[in-house]
């Protein structure tokens, strides 16, 4: 009978050994839903909102420019209609007058593209700005938790409700970062063609 304890117990001791083991690596690891921070955390909401204003001032500033090519267009189309192309050739102010559109359409566009790279790259420094500011607000609640790896959630198949941080991710990151700095970015003008 005293033998059979023995065993018992050790095979309960074992198996309570296994059973823990996991569930204190568990706690080594533990997971952090970026997306998650990006839209609900004060910053991440910050960073969009500070974004969304510097690309509609951007696009305020193309619009009288956009707009009077639109009225231009509009007496030129009024202009060529029901004419041929050989009568529009033939009429030497109206050719200068297409070219010069053609050209202005051309710089526009040209401004288009310059201002839809400025924003993109106000947007990447932004959320590079707010990367480094998550990150400080995830090691500090690892270091809080005794975690030894953070995994993004993007990159995790399924894990228990234990080891998610998100909340107190965000939480920490409102704490201390409630804003992030996001500054417009100039390109240079591109060089003339010619």
């Amino acid at each position: 009978m005293f033998k059979f304890n023995k065993v018992v117990t050790r095979a309960t001791l074992a198996c309570a050994l296994l059973l823990a083991a996991p569930a204190a690596l568990a706690q080594d690891i533990l997971v952090v839903d970026a997306t998650k921070v990006l839209q609900d955390s004060k910053a991440g909401k910050d960073v969009a909102q500070k974004v969304q204003q510097i690309g509609a001032t951007m696009q305020s500033e193309l619009a009288p420019e956009q707009a009077a090519l639109k009225t231009e267009q509009a007496a030129l189309d009024a202009k060529v209609q029901g004419k041929t192309r050989e009568q529009v050739g033939q009429d030497p102010a109206l050719v200068q007058q297409l070219e010069a559109y053609a050209r202005k359409l051309q710089t526009n566009a040209a401004k288009s593209e310059k201002r839809s790279q400025e924003l993109a790259r106000t947007e990447n420094n932004a959320l590079y700005s707010f990367r480094e500011k998550m990150s400080e607000a995830v090691e500090k609640v690892r270091a809080r938790k005794n975690g030894k790896i953070v995994l993004v959630k993007s990159m995790v198949y399924a894990n228990v409700d234990a080891v998610e941080i998100t909340a107190e991710v965000i939480q920490q990151l409102d704490q201390d970062t409630p804003s992030i700095v996001v500054e417009r970015v100039t390109l240079p003008d591109a060089p003339a063609r010619k």
